[in-house]
């Protein structure tokens, strides 16, 4: 009996326990940036380590396949307990890990047995060698040889298995990007797909494994080139599903890219149509001054005449008109003028209170269509949200403060405002398609002006307002 056994089983169980608590580190920095949620994530890890802990020191076997799938089932659980939203994609990041962490287990084992076995060998060539016998001597006699030999190669182990292992969570993170779109049917079994196939293979190697050495009664590993085999298919199975994902994001790249170009594509007609507004107006005042003449010459004779409730009709008539061809905002820019004009009546439209203190820049060079995109999308999220308040009132301004223009722009709310860490704008909560686009687009337009956007939840005389501000920096000699 070996009487160091009693630290072999030490040693064991501690490198049990380090590697459970950073294979659920891992599973935390994995799934980290595609929950809303971004409190009480330790749980999921707590999770896995208990559930693993458990299953580790249960007095009968246990599938290793069945107890990692019971320890990533219990994390996926306390996820969706804590984000319960879009639970399609928490399948897809519970399976994924899953065979990450299988996949890096397998490449360490069979290392880890390669070098074992090249150790041995060197050993057996010793003895037979006359300077370097002692070295086998030693190896053969020497309990503690053996021991400390034991503990080290668990260090080495450890420390591939982490290297692999969070390697391995980078590359998947850096080829799914953000993963703020919500994974449709037809979308998580196309992602989901490599990682069922790998399992299963890996399901069928260890059947078959177990049934050869059982009718053989001699190791798998002393086949010639298993052990490469195996490494070679557990790079293959992390590489297709690495590429199957890297393939789904630039897909999905592609498909915000389109629909951005949709949604620039609408805010141009929109610009079209405001201009066309602009003409209409400057149509109709030119109009009114030619005619302005007569109209106060038919005055004048009306009153020449005393027919004094004709001309109070007419001189009324006049000012309806007047007020039909001038804009219900003046911000200093035509184009900003009728923008605002035809915002503020689809609020009165709305019943939302509307207040406004927007001026146009008069320097910075600031193009106005750039200002109209900012506003439409600002102005049309701020109303999409006030729709879903008791409170609805939107308020609009803008400052110039040194060399930066700020417009802020306000509206009552009483949500949860959510915000992706990657991009740092609000998480939708809505599915459809070309939804959400329209603050990617305000700050698109604001680093054209090495500026950006700040959207938070403030609280002013206890009511609680979404605030969005647009920052546009001007160059000095400008300002």
């Amino acid at each position: 009996m070996d009487p160091l056994e009693s630290y072999y089983a030490f040693v064991c169980n501690i490198y049990q326990i380090v590697v459970t608590m950073f294979n659920a580190y891992c599973y935390v920095l994995w799934v980290k940036p595609f929950l809303i949620v971004r409190k009480g994530l330790w749980k999921i890890g707590v999770a896995y380590v208990v559930v693993m802990t458990i299953l580790e020191w249960m007095p009968y076997y246990v599938n290793p396949i069945l107890a990692y799938g019971l320890g990533t089932l219990a994390a996926f659980i306390v996820m969706c307990l804590l984000d319960r939203d879009d639970y399609g994609q928490k399948v897809f990041l519970a399976l994924t890990f899953f065979c990450m962490r299988w996949q890096t287990g397998i490449i360490v084992g069979n290392l880890s047995n390669g070098s074992l076995r090249l150790h041995t060998a060197l050993l057996l060539k010793f003895k037979d060698h006359g300077f370097l016998s002692f070295l086998y001597e030693i190896a053969i006699e020497s309990y503690e040889y053996w021991f400390y030999n034991y503990v080290f190669s668990s260090i080495l182990d450890f420390m591939l298995g982490a290297v692999l292992l969070y390697g391995e969570v980078r590359l998947m993170r850096r080829a799914y990007g953000s993963g703020c779109n919500r994974l449709r049917g037809k979308e998580l079994l196309l992602l989901s797909m490599p990682s069922v196939a790998g399992v299963f293979a890996y399901s069928l190697v260890n059947f078959y494994r177990n049934a050869y050495e059982a009718g053989t009664t001699k190791s798998v590993y002393d086949l010639r080139g298993h052990s490469l085999l195996m490494i070679l298919y557990s790079l293959a199975c992390y590489f297709t599903i690495l590429v199957m994902v890297y393939v789904f994001h630039r897909w999905k790249q592609e498909q915000e890219a389109d629909e951005q170009r949709r949604v620039f594509t609408a805010q141009m007609k929109d610009m079209q149509g405001h201009i066309e507004e602009v003409e209409r107006l400057y149509s109709d005042m030119r109009r009114l001054r030619h005619d302005i003449g007569n109209h106060f010459m038919t005055l004048e004779e009306l009153y020449d005449r005393g027919e004094y409730e004709a001309a109070g009709r007419y001189a009324e008539s006049m000012k309806v008109e007047m007020q039909e061809a001038s804009l219900d905002v003046k911000s200093g820019h035509p184009v900003t003028d009728a923008i605002l004009s035809v915002r503020k009546r689809q609020m009165e439209e709305k019943r939302i209170s509307f207040r406004c203190d927007f001026h146009y820049p008069q320097k910075g060079g600031v193009d106005v269509f750039d200002l109209s995109i900012i506003l439409n999308n600002a102005l049309a999220n701020a109303v999409e949200a006030s729709l879903r308040e008791t409170r609805r009132e939107i308020a609009l301004s803008s400052r110039l403060v040194k060399n930066i223009y700020i417009i802020e722009v306000v509206n009552a709310f009483t949500g949860e405002l959510y915000v992706d860490d990657f991009s740092g704008l609000p998480l939708t909560t809505k599915a459809e398609e070309g939804h959400g686009f329209g603050l990617s687009g305000i700050r698109y337009v604001t680093r054209k002006y090495y500026g950006d956007v700040e959207i938070g939840v403030e609280e002013h005389a206890g009511v609680r307002y979404c605030v969005l501000r647009v920052m546009l920096q001007f160059r000095n000699e400008q300002s």
